[in-house]
């Protein structure tokens, strides 16, 4: 079992009011994966010493963009980076956007594939949310991009979950 007062995560603003106990959150509101790659060296270098697992939340911001070669090259970055870092990492996929046509529905879809076989390539957890959201309308704000109360309340569970029955390696 993992104790949540050593979890970090670092995400954009989907996911920014999602807590449990004991863990820290650093929220860069519409993050790309460039962008978190940018400011993650020095937010690790000022985080405790205690952290030893850190949750990424990042990519849905990078499909509204249509260079998904580049998203996966940038992403390359951000793994080969996290896996020099000591920590035990988690990916959490990106959540299905409501109502942004088939194209950027597309995109979050590959990206989730991706994500999820390239996670297993470094021995990262991956969190699947586009399965557990699928369809879900009342998980969502208006916008149906970011996640209303319940949606949070799930995707907390979802994570806390991921964090306590991933094999620490």
């Amino acid at each position: 079992m993992v104790r949540t007062d050593r979890v970090k995560k670092f995400r954009d603003s989907i996911i920014r009011y999602c807590r449990f106990l004991n863990s820290k959150t650093h929220c860069l509101p519409g993050a790309t994966v460039r962008k978190l790659l940018d400011k993650l060296p020095d937010i690790l270098q000022a985080a405790p010493a205690t952290i030893t697992t850190i949750i990424i939340h990042v990519g849905t911001n990078d499909t509204s963009l249509h260079q998904s070669e580049i998203t996966k090259i940038e992403f390359r970055l951000l793994f080969d980076f996290l896996s020099r870092c000591g920590k035990t990492v988690l990916i959490s996929g990106p959540l299905p956007a409501l109502g942004r046509g088939d194209v950027r529905f597309s995109r979050i879809q590959a990206l989730h594939s991706w994500l999820k076989y390239f996670s297993s390539t470094y021995n990262y957890g991956y969190i699947d949310n586009i399965t557990l959201f699928w369809f879900r309308s009342s998980c969502y704000n208006s916008d149906g991009l970011h996640i209303n109360p319940l949606g949070n309340r799930i995707l907390t569970a979802n994570i806390v979950y991921a964090i306590h029955s991933h094999k620490m390696y």
